[in-house]
């Protein structure tokens, strides 16, 4: 890592040598992306710069609202959040634990394979399975299994010794 100590105006100030057809210092960029500052680079912020980084770590949804984007058929522009959206971020700011019950294919980060602890009722224990063997119990309780789910169950099950 270098001891160069870079601040928001030297990097404006490298930009604007490159955008001249000047050959400059870019360290602070990842891999030469000008719109991307490198990581564990040394760096100056200015006391405005600080009260914004603590300003976006206490609001969630200022953050979410300045700075996330998202990308579109039309490119890339600033996320506009739905009200559940809003409800979610702050539950997640303002809370250790958040149950969600939400639809599949809405962009979470679980696994099928991913293991959760569940309580067994019928003989008072806890149990650790993963999501998708417990999805295929339940979906066994309610109705017959098609010929394809039973495949896909013992590939899951499969799939989970491997872990």
């Amino acid at each position: 890592m270098s001891n160069k100590i870079w601040s928001s105006a030297k990097v404006k100030e490298q930009i604007k040598k490159i955008e001249n057809g000047y050959e400059v210092d870019v360290s602070c960029f990842h891999e030469g992306d000008l719109t991307l500052r490198k990581a564990n680079i040394n760096f100056q912020y200015t006391k405005e710069e600080q009260e914004e980084i603590i300003k976006c770590a206490n609001d969630v949804l200022y953050f979410a609202r300045r700075y996330c984007y998202a990308m579109t058929d039309d490119g890339v522009v600033k996320i506009n959040l739905r009200d559940y959206q809003e409800d979610m971020l702050t539950d997640f700011q303002n809370n250790r634990f958040v149950v969600m019950m939400s639809s599949r294919q809405t962009g979470k980060c679980l696994k099928y394979n991913s293991k959760i602890t569940i309580y067994d009722n019928k003989n008072h224990t806890y149990i650790k399975i993963s999501i998708g063997n417990l999805f295929y119990l339940k979906l066994k309780q309610k109705r017959k299994l098609t010929i394809l789910e039973k495949i896909k169950w013992k590939l899951w099950i499969l799939y989970d010794k491997l872990d």
